[in-house]
């Protein structure tokens, strides 16, 4: 173990390894990796013990997986998805964020309830062109959800599941504590934040022992590519994987291999909403929120519900994770009211599908309506590329 750690870092590994019980090996190692110095000279050190924390966590819960009985236990924080899902969080205090405010202002639900402690999650839906959108107020996170405090397991169970997660920032309060508090428990969850998969993938195999290949330019952009490569393999190597090649597509980091070879790890998308704009000296807090963590967050909403300041939610929401709207027609010529939902650059191939897989078996042509085009009614293919509002009728043979 390096000198140049630090004593309480060394103090927290000794503990790692005298720790009897899974579990109280897990926190030590999360101790001793939280109190590490960063910089070059720990960086192979963090990753290594980055990689055996993920390991330890993996037997946790294939521990828990076995331990399971067939009884089915539903829990209270389990939510089954209906539309799309939205989850608003908060840091725990007192009084709250304002998260119930802003569950009724979008949807009307649990208008009694606002100004009050929420033990068990709410749920509302709010209508944008038919679509639904169900919001989830959860239980305010607080300080190691991530290790069960609060029920937050259960809480960042669902989380995980969602398909936006709105961090609720109280304005009147300090924002960086709220803000670090929810990262660092959604990290801990292996819950990542704005980011990309990696590019990248590992593989086991039979032999050969751990290959690396770097199969792009931009995946060749290290500093050091020998260096880089022993440190891949020793990470692999410490996650139990004796044979296995690693193939690279672009820029990654020792924390993408490790992600990678996590399966609990997810990534979602999220937005800030924050909340109180409506208080007197909010309006410089809301703008410094925003120079400092538009890089975390591309979509920082200031609401103000007291005002009615709030914006046009469905659709930001919907441009912000890239779907689009597609209206179907039947033969005689009526347009469906409610949309299909589809991933931006999805293709008339994608819909037929979407709609029944015997469309896209049977397809012979589609017609496609597009108002903003110069030529506004279009036959087309499987391959065409569709866009928002875009209404399109399919032909079988």
């Amino acid at each position: 173990m390096s000198s140049n750690i630090g004593a309480e870092a060394r103090a927290a590994y000794s503990r790692y390894l005298e720790a009897g019980s899974l579990e109280e090996k897990i926190k030590c190692l999360g101790e001793f990796i939280s109190l590490v110095p960063k910089h070059k000279g720990t960086e192979k050190i963090v990753a290594l013990n980055k990689s055996r924390l993920a390991k330890l966590k993996r037997e946790v819960e294939d521990r828990r997986q076995r331990q399971k009985t067939t009884q089915k236990v539903i829990s209270p924080f389990s939510i089954k998805k209906e539309g799309i899902q939205v989850i608003l969080i908060s840091s725990y205090f007192t009084p709250g964020a304002g998260k119930t405010t802003v569950l009724n202002y979008l949807t009307g639900a649990a208008k009694a309830k606002i100004g009050k402690y929420t033990p068990l999650p709410e749920i509302g839906i709010y209508h944008y062109y038919k679509i639904r959108f169900q919001i989830v107020e959860m239980p305010a996170i607080m300080k190691g959800s991530s290790e069960g405090v609060g029920n937050g397991k259960e809480i960042l169970s669902q989380i995980r599941s969602c398909d936006l997660i709105c961090l609720c920032i109280d304005l009147s309060r300090n924002v960086d504590e709220q803000v670090n508090l929810l990262l660092n428990e959604l990290s801990k969850a292996d819950i990542r934040i704005n980011r990309p998969l990696p590019p990248l993938s590992i593989q086991k195999t039979g032999s050969n022992k751990i290959q690396v290949l770097y199969l792009t330019d931009q995946a060749k952009k290290v500093d050091d590519i020998g260096e880089f490569t022993e440190r891949i393999k020793e990470i692999v190597n410490a996650n139990g994987v004796r044979n296995a090649v690693v193939k690279i597509n672009g820029e990654i980091s020792l924390d993408d291999v490790i992600d990678t070879l996590t399966p609990s790890v997810v990534y979602k998308k999220a937005i800030i909403i924050a909340t109180k704009g409506d208080l007197p000296y909010t309006e410089d807090i809301f703008s410094e929120l925003k120079h400092k963590y538009s890089d975390k967050f591309p979509l920082i909403i200031g609401t103000s519900v007291k005002r009615g300041n709030f914006p046009d939610f469905g659709e930001l929401i919907l441009r912000y994770l890239k779907k689009i709207k597609i209206y179907t027609m039947s033969s005689g010529g009526d347009v469906a009211e409610k949309p299909l939902v589809m991933e931006e650059n999805s293709t008339v191939k994608d819909a037929a599908i979407k709609i029944h897989k015997s469309f896209y078996e049977l397809f012979d042509h589609a017609i496609v309506i597009r108002e903003s085009a110069r030529q506004k009614r279009k036959k087309v293919g499987l391959d065409y590329v569709l866009i928002d509002n875009d209404i399109i009728e399919i032909s079988t043979i």
